[in-house]
C-alpha cells in the first residue's frame, strides 16, 4: 500500500472571506447577470471576482499577473470551487472578468449586490450617508484626448482631499448605509468634478432605489449637497435629509450674528454642547435648523484667531516700518503710499496723522559744504499704528464663527 501523501496549505482568515462570499452567493449573483465569454473557461466570472474578493483581503497590493503566484499556497478547492489550479486565475482570465462587469454596468452590479448583502444581513439602514473623495494617481495619461467625452472618467488635476495637488486625479462618490458601514454605491468620476453636481446626479438617478429596497429614512451628506436645485429634488422624493447649512448663506450669516445673544439649550449628556432650533425655508423647502456650541471648541478657536491675529498684526506692523523706509520723490506719492497701507490693513490703524519728512539729497560722496546746493530732496512717510478692537470685528467677518464655532445642521420638516 502506497504512504499516504499529505499537503500543508495557508488557510489564515480566508476561510472567512470565502465563507460569506458563499453565503452571499456572489459567484453565483454574478454568473446569473454576465454570460461567460467562452465555454472553456476553467474559472467563471462570478469565481473569478471571488478570487479578486479574497487576493484583495488578504493583505496584498500586487498586481494582477502576480495573483497565481498568491493563490500557490492557498486551498482553493475550499476557498473558491473544486477544480482550479493556481495557474487558472491569471491576469488574462481576471482582465477579462473585469471587462465583463465593466460592460455590464459597474455600479449598477454593486448597488443591487450592496442592497442584497444590506438585506440578507437584516441591518434596518435607518440612514445613508453620502460623501466623496479624490484618489491620486501615478504615471502618465492620455486623459485629455476627448475632454467632450461625457462618457469618459478624465484623469486631471483637481481639488486633492489627500493632499497631492501636484498628481493627477480620480474622483469616488461612494454611499455606505449608517449601522454597519457597508457601502451600497460607488460612482467613479473626474478628477476636477464639483460635488454639488455628482451629489445631485446621484440624488436624481439612484436614490429612488435606495428608497424601495432599503426604506432608508434619512440621507445624510455634507454642505455640497445644500443646493436649492438638490434641496428640491429631495423634497420631491419625499426624502428627509441631515446636512450642514454653509456659511456663505445670508440667513446662515445672520443667525450666526444673532448667536451670542440667543438662549441656547444643554444638549442632553453633552455637557460641553448647547443649540437652538430656528424655522427655515431655502429652496422653497421648508426646514429645522439647529446651530450647536461647543464650549470646549470655542476656547480652541479664540486661541487659534488670537494667534492669527497677532501674527497678521506683527505683519501690518512691520510693513509700515518698511514703507517708513522708503523714499519718495514727492509729498503726494508719500501720503498716497501711506493711504494704500491704511487701506489695505486687517487690523492696524494709525494713531496719529501720517508725518511726512523732507531729506535734501546732494551730488557726490562725503559731508557736502556749507555753500552746496541739494540735487534733490527726499520724502519720508512717517507714523505709529495700533490694533483697534472695533476694527477687529469689522474687518473680520469670521470673527463671530470662529469665537462661537457654530454647527449648523438641518433637516426637513
Amino acid at each position: 500500500m502506497p504512504p499516504v501523501q499529505y499537503q500543508s496549505k495557508n488557510l489564515n482568515h480566508l476561510g472567512l472571506v470565502a465563507a460569506m462570499c458563499r453565503e452571499l452567493k456572489i459567484a453565483e449573483y454574478f454568473d446569473a447577470r454576465i454570460t461567460n465569454d467562452s465555454d472553456a473557461r476553467n474559472v467563471t466570472i462570478g469565481q473569478a471576482v471571488v478570487a479578486m474578493i479574497i487576493n484583495g483581503l488578504g493583505f496584498t497590493g500586487q498586481t494582477l499577473y502576480l495573483v497565481p503566484e498568491f493563490f500557490e499556497d492557498k486551498p482553493i478547492d475550499r476557498l473558491i470551487g473544486e477544480g482550479i489550479q493556481a495557474e487558472h486565475l491569471n491576469d488574462k482570465i481576471l482582465g477579462r472578468a473585469l471587462d465583463s462587469l465593466y460592460e455590464v454596468g459597474v455600479s449598477d452590479l454593486y448597488l443591487n449586490l450592496a442592497i442584497k448583502v444590506v438585506n440578507h444581513l437584516k441591518l434596518p439602514c435607518k440612514a445613508l450617508n453620502l460623501d466623496g473623495t479624490s484618489l491620486h494617481t501615478d504615471g502618465v495619461y492620455n486623459s485629455n484626448e476627448n475632454p467632450d467625452d461625457l462618457n469618459c472618467i478624465h484623469i486631471c488635476r483637481g481639488y486633492s482631499r489627500d493632499h497631492r495637488p501636484d498628481l493627477n486625479q480620480v474622483v469616488l462618490q461612494l454611499i455606505t448605509e449608517n449601522e454597519a458601514g457597508i457601502p451600497v454605491f460607488m460612482a467613479p468620476a473626474s478628477g476636477n468634478v464639483n460635488d454639488k453636481t455628482c451629489f445631485q446626479e446621484i440624488i436624481k438617478n439612484h436614490l429612488s432605489c435606495f428608497k424601495a429596497a432599503l426604506n432608508n429614512r434619512y440621507l445624510v451628506a455634507d454642505a455640497a449637497m445644500y443646493v436649492a436645485e438638490t434641496l428640491q429634488l429631495l423634497d420631491k422624493q419625499k426624502q428627509l435629509f441631515i446636512s450642514r447649512v454653509p456659511l456663505n448663506i445670508k440667513d446662515a450669516k445672520e443667525l450666526v450674528g444673532k448667536a451670542p445673544a440667543m438662549a441656547l439649550e444643554p444638549v442632553e449628556g453633552y455637557e460641553d454642547y448647547s443649540f437652538t432650533e430656528v424655522p427655515a425655508c431655502y429652496g422653497d423647502v421648508r426646514q429645522r435648523w439647529f446651530l450647536f456650541l461647543n464650549k470646549k471648541r470655542r476656547l480652541s478657536e479664540q486661541k487659534t484667531l488670537t494667534r492669527k491675529m497677532q501674527k497678521q498684526s506683527l505683519k501690518e506692523a512691520r510693513d509700515l516700518e518698511k514703507l517708513g523706509k522708503k523714499a519718495f520723490l514727492c509729498r503726494d506719492d508719500a501720503l498716497e503710499a501711506f493711504a494704500l497701507w491704511q487701506k489695505q490693513s486687517k487690523l492696524c490703524q494709525s494713531e496719529t496723522e501720517p508725518e511726512v519728512i523732507c531729506k535734501p539729497c546732494y551730488p557726490g560722496k562725503g559731508r557736502p559744504s556749507s555753500d552746496s546746493k541739494p540735487d534733490h530732496f527726499e520724502y519720508f512717510v512717517q507714523s505709529t499704528c495700533f490694533v483697534s478692537c472695533e476694527k477687529e470685528r469689522i474687518r473680520w467677518p469670521h470673527w463671530v464663527a470662529l469665537s462661537w464655532a457654530p454647527m449648523i445642521w438641518t433637516k426637513r420638516v
